[in-house]
């Protein structure tokens, strides 16, 4: 469900930012058409130049993305922000995610989660988590609470099953509230920077087509101006 609401808001945000770039191509095509007068050298390409510039500015925040996307895999070592399974990795090389955004889990270097609960270096339905001496320790949802300690040394799996019942309302409620909520974990090793960079990468892009708009008009009307 997380993952067709990703791709909702993609498709949403898509169609919005095309509505914009046909309003704006538009303007800019009316500003410079009453501006620069009819038969000036020039006024054909630039008249071009501004139809075209608000959807390569919209092609650019795609591209950016993309890089987003990679930069944020592969360097920063999480998802990029979009995705409907969000995770982290930790300074010791163990990845702490999140699937379908409900379903936290801890999971080894080389290991993959599976269907049971618990397994070979890994510990899904997480609740709660710290981690303290080479060791992680927390809570999860077997049906019951159950706490856990999960040795990072032989990746061993030590369970305590507790006689408090909770339901998935319960369950969600402490994984959002809890102060050691693995949600809190997740936000503390979750790098920033990469957001920044793609801000940057989107405000050089537009800044280099506004200035090659301006350069071209600001030639043009040089010229009428003779």
């Amino acid at each position: 469900m997380a993952g067709l609401w990703v791709v909702t808001m993609i498709l949403m945000f898509g169609l919005i930012g095309l509505a914009i770039s046909v309003v704006f191509s538009i303007t800019l095509i009316l500003i410079a058409g009453s501006r620069i007068p009819t038969g000036t050298s020039g006024r054909g390409p630039l008249l071009t130049a501004c139809g075209f510039a608000p959807f390569l500015g919209f092609l650019w925040i795609i591209a950016t993305l993309f890089i987003h996307v990679w930069v944020s895999n592969h360097l920063a070592h999480q998802d990029c922000g979009l995705s409907g399974d969000p995770y982290v990795t930790l300074p010791n090389g163990y990845v702490l995610g999140s699937l379908n955004t409900y379903n936290g889990y801890i999971v080894a270097p080389g290991y993959k989660t599976d269907t049971p609960v618990t397994g070979p270096g890994y510990v899904r339905s997480l609740i709660d988590i710290d981690y303290k001496g080479g060791n992680f320790v927390g809570t999860f949802d077997g049906g019951s609470i159950v706490r856990f300690v999960f040795n990072t040394r032989d990746r061993s799996i030590q369970t305590v099953h507790t006689t408090v019942p909770v339901s998935f309302e319960q369950v969600q409620n402490m994984v959002h509230r809890d102060d050691l909520s693995y949600w809190n974990l997740y936000a503390k090793y979750r790098h920033h920077w990469p957001n920044y960079l793609l801000a940057f990468l989107i405000l050089a892009g537009w800044s280099a087509i506004a200035f090659w708009i301006w350069r071209g008009w600001n030639s043009i009307e040089h010229r009428a101006a003779i």
